[in-house]
């Protein structure tokens, strides 16, 4: 602890003390320049600053590069002989120059931002004069120049690189495109921040923009004509601004021309005419479940990996209607909806997930030649396998021979028989092997068993 206070001692004693322009400051070296006073204190370089002698000497003019030894006995003082005083928004604030411009006075008093504020000199009376920033001022004249600030009366911003100027404090996307003549049914409005975020305001035409005295930068970007939800969201693309939207209700395409949507015109639009009848789901790409769309929401188009859209009756008979329990693939909708047969995703108690094909046609030569076909569909499908085949009513050969690997299974209710028949190791392969290649698999196995 005694060498800390040493230590702080030592500094004290090392440390010079002067004056420069009646403000104290502590200085270490014992030599410093003409310049490097000035730089101290804030003193312009081309502003004579003197060392104050006692009389009858006369005070010592120090150019910039003269070196001034601080360490005689008394405290050195520097002063400028023509120091000149203004108030500022009724604070005092010295100036080593005569005449100033308008951005000057405002960074002597502290003020960086220049354009945020415009400044006015206060005159005889009541009056006020406007100073722009590079308007110069003398302040030689009789007296102390005073000076106010008021907010800003004009707001510069930059639209494609080209400079606008407004007097509002707030501006529309509308308004900002048509002033720039610039024709807002073939281009929306881009905001781009500080930080190189954007934000556009392709559906707010009306909403009002704060302007900014640092000024604000907007670029214009071209409408879309129409987009395909389908074709973003299977590739999970950010959907551009555009003038309509395709979307994709159960089979059918349908195109709208607003990004948000509700529940009931998409119930609508899929040719329910009895809204409280029919459930909405969204298929997301990635997600193997699809999800219900509550009552009374408002589906926006845009979102990310939107797909489709199927409805589903909320009262069903005999467990067969468009329950969409989970999602399969696209390319397994596309291939399971050119069958055009009904089929449906279902939970099996609650977390087993099968797809049922319903009147999948049977070769001749068993006791019914259509029958519902159930395929066990595995959370990791399609990396992993799809095996065996389930089918109701029971399979049996009208040459009275039987079916061998068979056993029940209940699926959804019903009695289905199990078709124990698996592939070998690495036969199913991922990006190559799908629904498509195992239905035709499943066709040869009820062919070749009828040759049994």
């Amino acid at each position: 602890m005694q060498n800390l206070k040493k230590d702080a001692l030592d500094i004290q004693k090392k440390s010079l003390k002067i004056v420069i322009e009646d403000q104290q400051f502590n200085i270490v070296e014992q030599y410093l320049t003409g310049k490097q006073l000035k730089e101290l204190r804030g003193i312009p370089l081309d502003v004579d600053l003197y060392l104050k002698i006692k009389p009858p000497y006369e005070d010592e003019l120090i150019e910039n590069d003269k070196k001034v030894n601080l360490a005689r006995p008394e405290v050195e003082v520097f002063f400028v002989k023509n120091a000149y005083e203004f108030t500022l928004n009724s604070r005092k604030f010295t100036s080593f120059k005569q005449i100033l411009t308008g951005e000057e006075i405002l960074k002597i008093a502290g003020i960086t931002d220049v354009k945020c504020v415009t400044l006015y000199q206060k005159l005889k009376g009541c009056d006020f004069e406007k100073i722009s920033l590079s308007e110069k001022v003398d302040l030689s004249n009789s007296g102390i120049e005073n000076f106010i600030t008021k907010d800003p009366e004009v707001f510069s911003y930059t639209i494609n690189d080209e400079p606008e100027m407004t007097d509002s404090k707030e501006l529309s996307p509308k308004q900002i495109l048509e002033f720039a003549k610039i024709d807002s049914t073939l281009y929306y409005l881009i905001q781009i921040f500080g930080d190189g975020a954007k934000k556009h305001y392709a559906y707010e035409p009306d909403v009002l923009i704060t302007m900014s005295c640092k000024g604000l930068v907007f670029i214009t970007e071209k409408w879309l004509d129409v987009a395909d939800v389908e074709v973003y969201g299977k590739e999970c693309k950010d959907i551009p601004p555009a003038k309509s939207f395709r979307i994709k209700i159960d089979k059918n395409y349908f195109t709208v021309t607003e990004s948000k949507i509700s529940r009931q015109q998409i119930i609508q639009l899929g040719g329910k005419p009895n809204i409280a009848k029919y459930d909405v789901y969204k298929f997301l790409n990635g997600n193997p479940k699809p999800i219900r769309i509550p009552e009374n929401t408002v589906v926006d188009l845009t979102e990310r990996c939107l797909v489709r859209f199927v409805l589903q009756p909320k009262e069903q008979q005999d467990g067969r209607g468009n329950r969409m329990q989970f999602s399969l693939p696209q390319e397994d909708v596309d291939f399971l909806e050119a069958l055009n047969l009904e089929w449906e995703c279902v939970l099996n108690n609650g977390n087993v997930m099968y797809l049922l094909i319903y009147d999948y046609p049977i070769p001749e030569g068993y006791n019914t030649t259509n029958a519902t076909v159930a395929l066990a569909i595995n959370s990791s499908y399609p990396i992993t396998q799809i095996d065996m085949a389930y089918f109701f009513p029971h399979l049996s050969k009208v040459n009275g021979r039987t079916i061998s690997c068979v056993t029940p299974l209940t699926i959804d209710g019903k009695n289905f028989q199990q078709w124990s028949r698996h592939r070998q190791a690495g036969e199913w392969v991922p990006g190559v092997d799908n629904l498509s290649t195992h239905l035709a698999l499943v066709d040869g196995w009820l062919s070749k068993d009828l040759n049994r």
